[in-house]
């Protein structure tokens, strides 16, 4: 009986993948938390810079907006959306928008288990385009770090460049992203 037993125990441990697990990754749209749904566009915005930033790690495999924009809306648990999109990390995210001020939270969940890994808190008073970028890039770095991805030099100067230093017109760029999205073969008749 006593054989029994420790082979029940030990045979699941020989077969057991001394694979890693891979670093698969879905960056979910982010919640607006502001009283204005106007500012959606900006939160849009802000979960497609974290997601073009990790999409630039090669080390991590990072589904694209149109993969996870299916779940923006639902009530599914974290690990039916990872199992349904075969990845093992999930990204969540939510912030608020009121004129020049700002505050984004971003958390990194294991999915199967769903249980936090990290997660961190970004505010600024007078947002700088400068600082948001910088501290888009240091998020992406924070999660890679996390998962232990290695990030190349080349990888943290392409996550470290910034667009523009104008701050009207990336919020016209993300407006024109946002509404560009919506706009269906209906809305083009003249």
């Amino acid at each position: 009986l006593a054989l029994i037993l420790l082979g029940l125990f030990f045979i699941p441990i020989l077969f057991q993948s001394s694979q890693p697990v891979e670093k698969s990754i879905a960056v979910l749209p982010f919640r607006n938390d502001s009283r204005d749904d106007s500012t959606q566009y900006f939160m849009d915005g802000v979960m497609e810079e974290l997601l073009t930033n990790l999409q630039k790690i090669k080390e991590l495999r990072v589904l694209g907006r149109t993969s996870v924009e299916q779940y923006r809306s639902q009530n599914k648990t974290i690990p039916q959306i990872a199992q349904e999109l075969g990845i093992n990390y999930i990204i969540e995210g939510s912030g608020q928008k009121s004129g020049n001020s700002f505050r984004m939270r971003v958390q990194l969940i294991r999915a199967n288990k769903e249980s936090h890994i990290w997660a961190n808190t970004f505010e600024q008073k007078n947002l700088n385009l400068n600082d948001y970028f910088k501290i888009q890039a240091n998020f992406a770095e924070a999660i890679a770090k996390e998962l232990n991805a290695v990030i190349t030099p080349g990888e943290k100067q392409l996550m470290e460049t910034i667009p523009t230093e104008r701050l009207e017109a990336y919020d016209a760029y993300l407006k024109g992203h946002f509404y560009l999205q919506k706009i269906t073969p209906n809305d083009m008749d003249i």
